[in-house]
This record gives structure tokens, sequence and C-alpha cells, in this order.
């Protein structure tokens, strides 16, 4: 009797579809809500690192003006106390020598009217020095009050600031936080819905072979009827763990990531921002933006743990406040490969990022945000 295998084997394929379908439907409207929650959150994280950044340049400002102001407030309170401190040494004088410091007191009780008349004017320059002096000590005094009003009202408005600076980096971080799990979501239904498609792909090809050899089996039985060509198919590879890249470049810090362009901007101690810091989670994969040598740098209080790569195309691309190296130092590296972690080493605690440098050829850092904007 001749088998009957197809039939069922049809069936079960086209009820393993029906099942599928409904799954897939709820899977494809979940990826969207949440792509469309991750596209929100990247406008927040995008704004909030904008605010945060102008925050930066205003609590450094602010903290410069004050340090002005503290050396004014110094230099005349420093004024003022040696003016003080003449002015007691003379009346202390004075007093010791018993002297009236009226010349007219001087001219009339003396007798000698020459002698009495040159000391008389020579006390009236000096009565007249004091009272300079007194009005110098007075406009001091007013300034120095003024400079410290000033100051108390300045302290008052970084303590504000860098409170307002503390929030803006606790909202990032909780909004980075989120982005991070959509981000770890989005790539489990990616996975997902690749494993269905390889799982269905199996299906029909098992479908396709039990066809093929009930086709070759009836063939066999029936000489006339020509054998069909057997089909094979190709598989895919792929690599993990690497950033796509585009034109021989790569964005050089893994999603979620923020930033904006702050080159030039104050910060503390004076110094103008000379690179692009791109907000990221603790640990986010940090890849090279390039073919190019890893090179290692000693850590410093304020770059941390950081590396330069010396790309193959001769510029040099700075990595700032690292939290690990994941190559080794002198390692050759091509674009996107991971070469560190994420991090808020040395002088950026509190805010993980990676402070990003170009440096043409080696030389002066130039504004890399357009370079990063085209790659990221």
């Amino acid at each position: 009797m001749r088998p009957r295998r197809p039939l069922p084997l049809v069936s079960g394929v086209l009820l393993a579809a029906l099942l599928v379908v409904p799954a897939a439907a709820g899977s494809a409207q979940s990826l969207q809500e949440a792509r469309a929650e991750r596209a929100q959150l990247q406008s927040r994280l995008d704004a909030t690192a904008a605010e945060l950044g102008a925050t930066e340049g205003r609590v450094a400002t602010l903290e410069a003006e004050g340090e002005a102001l503290e050396a004014e407030a110094s230099e005349l309170a420093a004024s003022v106390a040696e003016l003080q401190e003449g002015m007691q040494a003379q009346v202390v004088a004075l007093y010791k020598r018993g002297s009236a410091r009226d010349p007219l007191t001087i001219f009339l009780t003396s007798d000698d009217p020459n002698e009495a008349l040159l000391r008389a004017q020579t006390l009236e320059r000096v009565v007249i020095a004091d009272l300079g002096e007194v009005e110098s000590l007075g406009a001091d005094r007013r300034r120095l009050e003024a400079v410290q009003e000033r100051l108390e009202a300045q302290r008052a408005d970084v303590a504000a600031a860098v409170a307002e600076q503390r929030e803006l980096r606790d909202a990032l971080q909780r909004d980075l936080q989120r982005a991070a799990e959509l981000e770890q979501r989005l790539e489990a239904e990616e996975r997902e819905r690749q494993r269905r498609a390889e799982e269905e792909r199996r299906r029909k090809a098992a479908a396709e072979a039990e066809a093929r050899a009930a086709r070759e089996a009836a063939a066999a039985r029936t000489p006339s009827a020509p054998s069909a060509p057997s089909s094979g198919s190709s598989g895919s590879s792929g690599g993990g763990g690497r950033a796509p890249t585009s034109a021989g470049k790569a964005c050089p810090v893994g999603q979620p990531h923020s930033f904006t362009d702050t080159w030039g901007a104050p910060r503390s101690g004076g110094r103008a921002h000379r690179g692009t810091d791109i907000l990221a989670p603790y640990g986010t994969p940090v890849y090279a933006i390039v073919d190019g040598t890893w090179s290692i740098q000693s850590p410093g209080p304020s770059a941390g743990l950081w590396a330069i790569l010396r790309g193959s195309d001769g510029n040099q691309y700075w990595y700032m406040h690292l939290q690990s190296h994941t190559v080794s130092n002198g390692a050759r590296v091509s674009a996107g490969q991971q070469t560190a972690t994420n991090g808020d080493t040395g002088n950026a605690r509190g805010t993980p990022h990676v402070h990003f440098e170009l440096h043409p050829g080696g030389g002066s850092a130039i504004n890399p945000y357009p370079l990063l904007r085209s790659v990221c």
C-alpha cells in the first residue's frame, strides 16, 4: 500500500504556521512599542544632555567668578587691616609724645613764631594725610562689604547650579538605565524574531525535503519520470560584539548614548572643553572608531583611565574616563572592535561618559562633533 506521509506533514506545517502568526504579530506590536518608547527616550536624553552641558558651563563660570571675588575680598581685607594698623600706630605715637593735633594750638603756644609756623604746617600736612587714610579706609571698607555681599549671592548661585546639575545627572542616569533596558529588550526581540524565522525556514526545508523524497520515490516506481535535481541551502554567518561600520568608521560608544556639541564650553579651572562627551550607562561597550593601534596611557586625576587610538589614517582619537580596557596596550584593532567599557574615572565621577577628542595628524584637537554625528 502506498504511504501517505506528505499530507500529514503539510498539514503539520500549516498548523504550525497558523500558531506562529499570532505570536509573531504580537511580537511585532511589542517591538514597535519598544522602538517608539526608545525614540522618545532618545529625544529626552539629548535634551537633558544639552541642558547638563550648559549647566556644567554655568557652574564653571560661576566658580571662576567666585574665585575672582574671593581674591578681591582678600586684597581689600588686607588693605583695610593695613590702614587700620597704620592709624593705630600713629595714635599710639602721638599719645606717647603728648602732642596736640591742632596746628593753631601749636602755633599759639610756641615761643618761636617761625618754628611754630613750620611745625603747624608740618602737622597740618600730617592731619590732611591722616584724613586721606581715613577716607581710603572708609572706601575700602564699603567696597569690601559690597564684594562680600556679591560673594555670598554668588555662592548661593553656585549652590543652586550644582543642585540643578545633580538633578540633571540623576534624571540622565534614570533615562539611560531605561534606555539600556529597552535596548536589551529590542535585542532579545530581534533574537527571538530571528529564531522563529530560522525555525520556519527549517520547517519549510524539512517539508520540501520530504516532498522531494516522495517525488523521488514515485519517480523510482515510474522509470519514465525524470528525477528532480537536488537543491541545497546556504547558511549565513554573523559576528557578535562589534559595532556596525560605515566607510571604515564606527561609532565609538554603543547604544544607548547621547552627546551634544559642547566644544569650547567653560570648564572648571578656567579650561575650555576640547572634545565631545558621549554619555552612556556604566559598562557600555567602547569601540575603535577606525582601524589602528590601541595605546593605553597612564591614568590621571582628570582623564582617569584613558587611551589613544592611533588611527591607520594618521589621526589620533583620545578616549577618556574609561571603566576598563578590553584589549592590551599596543593591540592592533579594527573599526567597530570593542576596546574598552564606559565609566566615570578621573574627574567624571557621577556622570559616566567617554570624553572623546579628535587630533588630526596627532596635532592639536579640533571639534569632533561633526565626525561623531556622521558615524553615530
